[in-house]
């Protein structure tokens, strides 16, 4: 991408009109946005295995994923420490988390009283209750700012749907963010190649062993020997209702003291309870022309104070929000800021219904917001302003823009924001 341009790209990256349909040369569902059922429901691949006889038993299962994520842990253990964080009060950045018991009461203690009655002593992975939503590809976030790095190619993304104990489907998304590691501009086009290629397989058998392969690249145990537990995830993110308000988005890392998921500030977002407040008003006109070239990165804090949310919170509503404050000088700046937290991005500032990909049970196909496919609607500040959408054409033209990139072409990018 061209560096003496970056507002008029990262406008774009948020603001491209839906009109024209995706480059052929790029096939979407196989290569960006992977959710056939050939694949969510691979009776191989998505089936925990406690033994596996090859890589293949379970290869993209919960069980296996967090198995490979734990390192040295019990898995079980690993798991169960992950829902105590909602269970408990969590203070992050300053700022207090309210527990949140019915994520155990709904999700864990069925699924640990099933397990009992299996004669599993402590979780049986065989019977986790979390489906497959989507393998995700999102070479687009190379370099990205949004968590403060310009060394990755990116992301691989593996989405699950959260069911109850009674196997219902719960309003409860998991997201396994990977880096996609790269050491130099080759293994960043290398990556690219990879993912291409997915796209010349016809989904069946041949598909499944080559999407594992790729998985397992990023997934797989023992991929980043230098981070916690040789894992190389990124970031683990939820996205719930689950029992009580208000809807909640959360960010969880692999802690490099403890080597189990600790919960963190969320990312490109402040702390929901600043909204309307002079700190947002003050932060979005000082940080203007950076939140208009793409390049802002959301402090831990601002003007002396913590800024960063520690989760990302449905409105006073509980459920809806968008980022606003009375004296912002320039809407197209808050605009952008606000589509970059969590809960704008998921609610009222793309007009999306909570989930960008929306939970599934066993059978059903994911589906997936207007914000990826394609939409337009009123600004939520300025209804006389028409905002348009449709993130997976843009991931298209810059996965083609990428393939037909050379290293010196990557050299001269500029890390602009991507919403993540």
């Amino acid at each position: 991408m061209s560096p003496s341009s970056p507002f008029r790209l990262a406008a774009a990256a948020v603001l491209a009109c839906a009109a024209a349909a995706p480059a052929q040369s790029i096939d979407v569902d196989r290569e960006l946005w992977i959710r056939d059922l050939s694949v969510l429901e691979d009776p191989i691949r998505t089936v925990y295995d406690p033994s596996p006889s090859t890589p293949s038993h379970g290869a993209w299962s919960f069980g296996r994923l967090m198995e490979s994520m734990a390192g040295p842990h019990d898995v079980s253990d690993f798991v169960v420490h992950l829902f105590e964080e909602f269970a408990t009060e969590q203070v992050v950045n300053g700022f207090t988390i309210p527990p949140r018991p019915f994520m155990l009461e709904e999700v864990i203690e069925p699924w640990a009283e099933a397990s009992k009655a299996n004669g599993v002593d402590g979780l049986d992975f065989t019977i986790a209750p979390f489906v497959l939503t989507g393998i995700v590809n999102r070479l687009d976030l190379r370099g990205n700012g949004s968590y403060g790095t310009t060394t990755s190619a990116g992301e691989g993304r593996i989405v699950f749907s959260a069911l109850d104990g009674n196997g219902f489907t719960t309003r409860m998304t998991l997201i396994f963010e990977y880096e996609l590691q790269a050491d130099s501009c080759e293994d960043v086009l290398q990556w690219a190649k990879e993912w291409h290629a997915l796209g010349s397989i016809p989904f069946g058998p041949a598909y499944n062993a080559a999407l594992e392969k790729l998985v397992w690249k990023f997934a797989g145990p023992n991929v980043a020997p230098h981070k916690p537990n040789g894992s190389g995830l990124a970031q683990f993110r939820t996205n719930e209702l689950v029992g009580e308000f208000p809807w909640q988005w959360r960010e969880f890392h692999l802690s490099p003291w403890t080597g189990l998921l600790e919960q963190a500030t969320v990312a490109q977002t402040p702390q929901t309870s600043l909204n309307e407040s002079k700190a947002i008003r003050d932060y979005v006109n000082q940080n203007e022309a950076a939140i208009l070239n793409g390049t802002h990165l959301v402090p831990l804090w601002f003007a002396g104070a913590p800024f960063r949310g520690g989760s990302s919170d449905g409105g006073q509503n509980g459920l809806t929000a968008h980022f606003r404050a009375d004296g912002i000088l320039n809407n197209d700046a808050r605009h952008l800021f606000s589509l970059n937290t969590c809960v704008a991005c998921h609610t009222e500032e793309t007009g999306t219904n909570f989930f960008q990909a929306g939970p599934r049970g066993p059978g059903q196909e994911t589906f997936l917001s207007g914000f990826l496919t394609g939409i337009t609607l009123p600004d939520p500040v300025d209804p006389t302003k028409k905002r348009s959408f449709n993130d997976l054409k843009r991931r298209v033209e810059d996965f083609e823009k990428l393939l037909n990139s050379k290293c010196a072409d990557l050299a001269s990018e500029k890390p602009l924001l991507r919403v993540h």
